[in-house]
């Protein structure tokens, strides 16, 4: 006599590390469950990121974002062939829980825009996120597509900016000439994560902004760099350290400048940085200051050249 289950439905069901209820449901946001739900339904298939983006309705960088959030938690890992069970999956020991909870919370997450039926959803929920969508179509000129909207509220049910910072942040995009969603969303997302929640904090990091525009408009200036792209972030912090902080004139940005070319034969902002931090540090604020920091070394060195700077070449070459 032989026996059978009829389990129905039941029949097909599928594997979920008991990790993502315990430690990430509450934190995970709709779009990285679908994500992670379908990778585990299709764990013996192969899929890009666009195709499991069709089938969920994400964009295929959402998908990655998705994954990547599962992969920093270990619930996932990166294998040669894909991915594979991380190694939060296959802890189970009170002291492993506690260690994971440790670094879970170290850990920061891009937030993922929320899908198209999601976002329909918070929408009809509230009157005021409405009212804000309005006010961005506004400021942009332009109703926002599917995708802008997912933006929007993302910002503001997920990342917790108020209406009435979201609102500055469009603005402040308008007023640069930035007005492309993605802009706006990684300015968004940088803005929570400093806690920008409030007009005043928003009309503090506008006036850093421009002002660290400006900084850098200025050093374009003196070192020549009008058909340089946009600056790095790094770079950025150099000149709003030289200018905003160290307060050197253009007379002394250029001869830094110009002693990096000279020097180097090729331009290095390390080497800039080097050169005006030993100025600062000595108090060395005008050419005829930098002519005394000479002397006075040429005097202390061992061994004596015809030419002699402030700045010790051997040293600043090691920069790289």
């Amino acid at each position: 006599m032989s026996v059978r289950i009829n389990l129905g439905k039941w029949g097909s069901v599928f594997a979920v590390p008991s990790c993502v209820v315990d430690e990430h449901l509450k934190i995970a946001g709709a779009s990285q469950l679908k994500v992670l739900l379908f990778l585990l339904k299709n764990s013996d298939k192969s899929y890009t990121y666009k195709e499991i983006g069709d089938a969920l309705t994400l964009h295929e960088s959402d998908v990655k974002d998705c994954v990547e959030f599962w992969v920093e938690r270990e619930v996932l890992t990166k294998a040669e062939n894909g991915l594979a069970p991380g190694k939060a999956s296959e802890k189970s020991t009170a002291e492993d829980k506690q260690a994971f909870d440790v670094k879970k919370k170290t850990v920061v997450t891009r937030p993922v825009k929320p899908d198209v039926i999601t976002t329909a959803q918070i929408i009809n929920t509230d009157d005021n996120l409405k009212a804000l969508l309005a006010e961005v179509e506004v400021s942009l000129s332009k109703p926002l597509s599917s995708g802008g909207t997912s933006v929007i509220v993302m910002l503001y049910d997920t990342c917790g900016l108020p209406a009435e910072v979201i609102v500055m942040l469009v603005n402040y995009c308008v007023s640069i000439g930035k007005t492309d969603m993605r802009t706006i969303e990684r300015l968004g997302v940088k803005w929570a994560d400093d806690g920008v929640d409030t007009i005043e904090a928003a009309d503090n990091k506008i006036a850093a902004a421009k002002r660290s525009s400006e900084n850098w408009s200025r050093i374009k200036y003196v070192f020549g760099l009008n058909n340089a792209g946009s600056p790095t972030a790094k770079q950025l912090d150099y000149a709003d350290v030289w200018i905003g902080e160290w307060h050197f004139s253009d007379e002394m940005l250029r001869f830094a400048y110009e002693a990096n070319v000279d020097n180097t034969g090729k331009m290095s902002f390390p080497y800039i940085n080097k050169v005006l931090k030993r100025w600062h540090d000595a108090g060395a604020v005008t050419l005829d200051d930098v002519k005394k920091l000479d002397n006075k070394q040429d005097k202390k060195s061992e061994k004596k050249t015809s030419k002699k700077s402030s700045y010790d070449l051997e040293e600043l070459m090691k920069i790289k």
